[in-house]
Formats: structure tokens, C-alpha cells, sequence
């Protein structure tokens, strides 16, 4: 009896110093056994683990939010016998409320008769490695998009600049025939100006486009943040004033100088900053700040907005993704591919009143 107990013993101090999570449920998907690896995984301690459905702590689910119920769990599938061994990546909650992507391998542990009595889960972290593939597989995407972009605009431009000429000459040609009377004049010069319109509309898209294209090209200097917030603000002040919009900033002191493409960021923090001035059409507070973060500089822009719906919030970073009228979606996009391309980011964070983007630029 004392071997088995020592063989049981050295058993588990081997599963609890597994570099992998190791997890065992009985036949009603309760843990009964929990290793270290999987409290640094999961961030649940095993005290809150053990004797609970897995399920009911975890809230697996799939990329697409699909919360995996005992119809789709794969440790349910191995109990009633249609698989023996399942492998599954799966969105976790973890215990300090974060969410991760986890990469399991369940498989059946039989008794002597044949039935799964427990079923034992190695689990992986594989959250780093998701982000990486996910980075990557944008980059490339951005870049031949932007390629694509670049050879379209070139292409649509010429042909907008022709029929923009030949408007105006058309203008022209209306206003001095004699035999028009001043009515249909009047038609047709209103016809020519919504077609003139359009015309500008889409010549600004395409700048836009050639714009993005080039987002990864910098040319780099030592700048001063305060330099670059300040002329932003100078330059939204009338527009803000006009909507009764009241723009407060705030510079921390003795900010050191940043090696970056001085336009592009400015860029960057200005799409930002018109986005937080468009979110206040009846009038409020935009406040801007920046300060140091040891090895960032964190730029942050706040409205009093009505704020960002939660489903949408993953979505506003994608390109052409727009919930304005005659929006492009290009702007949010445009300036985290900026921020990319200088190893910065930019974040949504979560604000009681109205949204707050925080640009993290490297020092």
C-alpha cells in the first residue's frame, strides 16, 4: 500500500511540474485534477478549479464567439464514445477576467472493462503564437494590399483629373451660350456642380489610398511631441469651436525627443483626434495628453462622446470599416498601420463617458 501511495505521490509531482497544463475531469466534467501549468495558464488557482464543470469557469468559445456547449464540447464527445482523443483550439476566460487562445489534446482514460471514467487535457498556451501568426498575416495583407492600392489609385486618378477639366470646361461652355434661357441655366450648372462634387470626393479617396499605400516608408527625425500635438490642436480649434467642442491639452514635462516620421505621426494622432471631434456633433469635451511610460510615449485622446457600441469595437480598426455617412474607413486603419511601421501601437481603452484611444509610441 505505501508504494502505490509513493508511486501516486511521485506521479503527481511530475504532472505539477509539466511545462504543459494537465487537467483530468470525471464522467461529469468536474476537475479533479489541476496542475501548476495550468493555474500560470489559465490564471485560475486550483482551489477555484477542482470539483467545478470545466465549462462554467472557462467559457470556451471560438473566434467567431461561439460558446462551446456540452454539444460541441470535445471532452462530451469522448464521454459518450464518438471520438477517443480530441484536438481543439480554443478563447479561454482566464481567472484575472483576460481571455487567451489555449490548444488542447483530451483524451480517455478507460477502466479495466473498457469505459472513460476520467478524461485528461493537456493544454497549451498559444496566445503569443496566435498574435504573431495574426501580425504577420496582416502585414502581408496590408502589403499587397497597399501595392494594389497604390497601382489602382495611379489608375483611377488620371481619368478623374480629365473629366474634372472637362466639367469645368463644360462650366464654362453653359455659361456663355446665349440661346439657354436663365432657368435651364441654372439646371444645368447645378447638374455640373453635384457631378464636380463627386469628382473631388473620389479624387480625396484616392489621395487617401495613395496615402495608406505608403504608410511604411519613413523618414525619420528627432522630434517634440509637444511640437506636434500643439500645431494639431491649433489646426482643430476652429472646427472644434464651431461645434461647441472645448479641446483641453495636457503635456507632461521634460518629454524626451522621439526619432520618428514627423508627418506620418502627426497624421496618425490628427485621424485620431478628428474621429473624437466627429463623435461630438452636440458639442463636448476632447481632452489630449501624453506622458512617459518607461520606454513609451503615450499619447492619449479622449471625447465625451456617445461612445463606441461593444460590437463593434473589434471591427473599427479594419479597413474600409465604417458606421459614418460618407465615410471611408480608411482613417483608424491608416493610422494603426502608421504606428506599425514606427513599432507603436494604438488601443481602445474602456472609458466610463464617450471612447479613448491611447497611441503608445517607442521612445
Amino acid at each position: 500500500m505505501g508504494k502505490i501511495d509513493t508511486t501516486n505521490q511521485i506521479l503527481i509531482h511530475a504532472l505539477n511540474c509539466a511545462s504543459k497544463g494537465v487537467m483530468i475531469q470525471d464522467a461529469n466534467r468536474k476537475v479533479v485534477f489541476f496542475n501548476q501549468a495550468c493555474e500560470e495558464i489559465t490564471k485560475w488557482p486550483k482551489k477555484e478549479i477542482v470539483g467545478k464543470d470545466c465549462g462554467d469557469v472557462f467559457k470556451c468559445h471560438t473566434s467567431t464567439g461561439m460558446c462551446l456547449t456540452e454539444k460541441f464540447c470535445p471532452g462530451m464527445e469522448i464521454f459518450q464514445g464518438r471520438i477517443s482523443q480530441a484536438f481543439r483550439e480554443l478563447l479561454i476566460r482566464r481567472g484575472d477576467g483576460s481571455e487567451t487562445w489555449v490548444e488542447t489534446s483530451a483524451s480517455a482514460i478507460r477502466d479495466s472493462e473498457g469505459n472513460v471514467t476520467h478524461i485528461v487535457t493537456v493544454i497549451e498556451d498559444i496566445g503569443e503564437r496566435k498574435r504573431f501568426s495574426d501580425e504577420v498575416l496582416r502585414s502581408k495583407t496590408l502589403s499587397t494590399l497597399g501595392a494594389f492600392t497604390a497601382e489602382l489609385a495611379h489608375e483611377i486618378k488620371n481619368p478623374l483629373n480629365a473629366m474634372h477639366i472637362q466639367m469645368t470646361l463644360l462650366e464654362r461652355e453653359i455659361q456663355e451660350i446665349p440661346k439657354i434661357s436663365g432657368k435651364s441655366k441654372k439646371e444645368l450648372l447645378n447638374t455640373v456642380s453635384v457631378v464636380q462634387k463627386e469628382l473631388v470626393r473620389l479624387s480625396g479617396f484616392v489621395e487617401e489610398c495613395l496615402h495608406f499605400s505608403k504608410t511604411g516608408e519613413l523618414n525619420e527625425c528627432y522630434v517634440d511631441i509637444y511640437e506636434i500635438l500643439n500645431e494639431i490642436v491649433s489646426l482643430l480649434m476652429p472646427q472644434a469651436q464651431l461645434n461647441g467642442i472645448e479641446v483641453e491639452l495636457e503635456v507632461q514635462s521634460a518629454l524626451p525627443r522621439i526619432k520618428v516620421d514627423r508627418d506620418k505621426i502627426k497624421q496618425a494622432i490628427l485621424n485620431i483626434m478628428i474621429n473624437g471631434v466627429e463623435a461630438m456633433p452636440d458639442g463636448g469635451k476632447l481632452r489630449v495628453s501624453a506622458k512617459r511610460n518607461e520606454n513609451e510615449i503615450l499619447v492619449s485622446c479622449k471625447d465625451t462622446g456617445h461612445g463606441i457600441p461593444d460590437e463593434i469595437k473589434d471591427k473599427i480598426f479594419d479597413l474600409f470599416y465604417t458606421t459614418k455617412d460618407g465615410g471611408t474607413g480608411i482613417g483608424l486603419s491608416f493610422a494603426q498601420n502608421i504606428m506599425q511601421a514606427h513599432g507603436g501601437t494604438i488601443r481602445l481603452e474602456q472609458s466610463s463617458q464617450g471612447s479613448t484611444f491611447v497611441i503608445a509610441i517607442p521612445i
